[in-house]
């Protein structure tokens, strides 16, 4: 029987009555072939509504008559399945027909029981239990009582043609093995059993938008490579399916990966760290395949087992993410400015699941830093709230007794200390509620997550050696131990905490919080900060650019280290070695000491690794590491992609006012640079387009401005110029500066 969760008031889980069922081959075979589940129901008329509510442990297909119950892919999302699933609601009455119906579920692992069969690469091992469907179909009528099919000891179960399934390593499949989910097929299935599941799951209905298919790539470049092998070039990195027409009587191997090798065959090594591959057996029919229960991140697809090549129209690549509603974009006249934004788009696009992934193939996992870190990016680009406030549900769930965090959520596979604790992970939990709610005027995530952010505040305080905490910065060649970076960090979560008490009117509390952040500005700076050379720590950029950036250096000393930390990038060719935690300080730094020339140069150099070093060697996702495709870690991250917002908030100039909450109070403030000479920029809020043109003309400055109803900007030209405007179209031209123009 099923559990619903008490909370979940979105919509009705699957009926009561309901089991979670499974087959009796696959139970006594589990690394055999993935169970199917099916059963026959009549329908004496044609409903007005049919209505199938759906869970599976861990992912499904469900289709009805041999159509999808739903256009949504990979489902559920990511859960702990030890306390909770989700369930689906799809609205089926387009595919239910007078008399016999036929449902179908199929089932795969996922990372519900993900377990290293065979060589290919497993990064997470489970297993909670029983591959299970519970779901109900509920048919209503014009002039007859509405009825209702469940899953039960009724229905027909047995395995299928998906041989096996692993999340990260990839599937195989067989088209030749019998599978008869005809009317007159299903009945002669064996009997389903009931599964054993998790014994205090609970169900809740899904929240965040569906997994689809975004785009068709075609293949730009077919090379066979070797008798019987071809490489498959889809011309950008993405995430989802290749989907290939396979002849009658085909098997072939399917190797996706990032990069390639000097001689064109394929570089899998990002891919995983033992072999990623699909094996596909077309059957005595022709056959059009891509995985059901998993997904890749991958360029190329190597194929190989061929008796003669795919034609183009024989091979696509499906990119598969959240449906979530873009939210804005940007572009200029240097269109290797442009190409940097499209490159960091394609990567939050990719890893944008039913949570925030930190790579589409090697780990597919929730990694905390990067959501409240790289939020501007994440906003800009789409709509986040229903993600991250899913998120921020597992992170509750994730919250030990102590208040400490994972690094991830959920965490299936916990990681060793040092990284385990560190405060730019589980900071999250005080960032991402703070930062949802100014966006998006949501004060729910502030009340939902209170508890958990003075938990894990407490804890931090707890946690303490000396008044510190030991951690540092995350990637470059700068990482280490450095507690400035932490303890400074664990400062600001104190102050944001405080912040959001106030707002919910918590004002003692948050007196209470903001004491404590003081007294650990205090000590980080009594312990670091040298006065006299402005040197803070171990001097290192994304040191000094906390530092100064989240008050641990006194704010009469903030110009001169700014000062400083210029100097050191101009005098390393525009070079920053900083990491993910460091990069948004410095920028953010940067730009409100206006030097935006600085951070033009810094994005375009090219010679040294850095962003315009990945465009040069070819990146078309943004990439783990700053050398890009010279080096074989991940092709597809977002955690540097910082330097979006400033494209969107200083070069094009789209700006929240300090202090704002969903975007009433604007500021539109461009700082033209590098020879730029036109740019636009649009966000969409929830009361309309928020953009921004302009354009260099001779002397001329011009600027388009689009205010949503409701708004109010201050409009601040590079000359200047200051002007207050509501909600509507504005024209407005200035004098072109010499800084507008150099």
């Amino acid at each position: 029987m099923i559990n619903s969760d008490p909370e979940e008031q979105r919509d009705d889980p699957p009926a009561h009555g309901a089991h979670w069922i499974t087959a009796p081959a696959w139970r006594a075979d589990p690394a055999g072939p993935l169970p199917v589940l099916g059963t026959v129901f009549h329908c004496a008329a044609t409903p007005v509504s049919a209505v199938l509510r759906i869970a599976g442990l861990g992912v499904f297909s469900a289709s009805i008559n041999d159509g999808a119950a739903s256009a949504d892919l990979l489902e559920p999302g990511y859960t702990d399945y030890a306390q909770r699933a989700e369930f689906c609601r799809y609205d089926v009455t387009h595919l239910i027909t007078p008399g016999d119906n036929v449902i179908m579920i199929e089932l795969g692992p996922g990372l519900y029981r993900s377990q290293r069969l065979d060589d290919r690469w497993t990064k997470i091992k489970t297993e909670y239990g029983e591959l299970a469907a519970c779901a109900s179909l509920t048919l209503e009528y014009q002039d007859r009582p509405a009825t209702t099919v469940i899953t039960g000891i009724d229905w027909g179960a047995t395995v299928g043609q998906t041989r096996s399934s692993n999340w990260t390593g990839g599937e195989d499949f067989d088209a030749g093995l019998p599978l008869d989910a005809s009317v007159d097929g299903i009945p002669g299935w064996p009997r389903a059993v009931i599964a054993a599941v998790p014994p205090r799951l609970r169900l809740s209905a899904k929240t965040t938008p569906p997994l689809r298919v975004r785009e068709v790539l075609d293949p730009v470049e077919l090379r066979t490579v070797a008798p019987g092998a071809q490489v498959i070039d889809f011309g950008v990195n993405f995430a989802g399916w290749a989907e290939v027409d396979l002849p009658p009587g085909a098997r072939v191997k399917l190797r996706p990966a990032e990069l390639l090798h000097p001689d064109g065959t394929i570089d899998p090594r990002t891919e995983g760290w033992d072999p990623v591959y699909h094996t596909v057996a077309a059957g005595a029919r022709p056959l059009t395949w891509h995985p059901r229960f998993c997904y890749n991140g991958l360029r190329y697809l190597e194929i190989s087992g061929l008796d003669s090549p795919l034609g183009a129209e024989n091979v696509r690549g499906l990119v598969i993410s959240a449906d979530a509603r873009s939210a804005g974009d940007f572009a200029c006249s240097d269109d290797k400015i442009t190409a940097l934004h499209t490159i960091i788009r394609r990567a939050v696009t990719s890893n944008m699941f039913s949570v925030f992934t930190d790579c589409p193939h090697r780990e597919k996992l929730n990694f905390l830093e990067e959501l409240h870190l790289a939020f501007p990016v994440l906003r800009w680009n789409y709509d986040v709230l229903a993600i991250l406030a899913n998120t921020l549900r597992l992170i509750r769930e994730a919250q030990g007794q102590d208040g400490h965090l994972p690094l991830y959520v959920p965490e299936w596979d916990p990681f060793p200390d040092p990284w385990r604790g560190d405060v730019n992970w589980g900071g999250a939990v005080i960032m991402l509620p703070w930062l949802l709610h100014r966006a998006y005027a949501d004060e729910s995530v502030l009340r939902d997550n209170e508890e958990a952010m003075g938990r894990y505040a407490r804890h931090l305080l707890d946690s303490r050696v000396d008044g510190l905490i030991r951690y540092g910065d995350w990637d470059g060649r700068e990482f280490r131990a450095v507690p400035l970076v932490s303890t400074a960090t664990l400062a600001r979560l104190l102050g944001v905490l405080a912040d959001a008490l106030d707002r919910l009117g918590r004002l003692a509390d948050a007196a209470l919080w903001r004491n404590e952040a003081r007294l650990v500005t205090e000590r980080v700076r009594s312990e670091f900060w040298n006065d006299h050379d402005l040197t803070v720590g171990g001097d290192t950029l994304g040191e000094l650019a906390i530092a100064a950036r989240y008050g641990i250096v006194p704010p009469g000393r903030v110009a001169d280290v700014v000062d400083r930390l210029e100097r050191r990038i101009i005098d390393d060719g525009y070079v920053a070695d900083v990491g993910e935690v460091g990069l948004p300080a410095l920028l953010e730094l940067l730009a409100e000491h206006d030097r935006h020339e600085t951070i033009f140069r810094f994005a375009r150099q090219e010679e040294r690794p850095g962003y315009g070093f990945q465009l040069r060697h070819g990146a078309t996702s943004l990439t783990e590491t700053w050398d890009g495709p010279t080096y074989g870690i991940s092709q597809n991250h977002f955690m540097l992609g910082a330097i979006d917002d400033w494209f969107f908030a200083h070069l094009a100039g789209l700006q929240q006012a300090p202090g704002d909450v969903g975007f009433r109070e604007l500021i539109i403030r461009p700082r033209p640079c590098g020879g730029i000479d036109w740019a636009r920029a649009s966000y969409r809020t929830e009361r309309g387009n928020f953009a921004v043109e302009w354009r260099i003309d001779g002397d001329a400055f011009r600027l388009q401005a689009a205010i949503p109803d409701g708004s109010a900007c201050l409009i601040e030209t590079p000359d200047g110029h200051r002007q207050r405007v509501g909600g509507g179209t504005h024209l407005i031209t200035r004098p072109a500066t010499v800084e507008a123009t150099r």
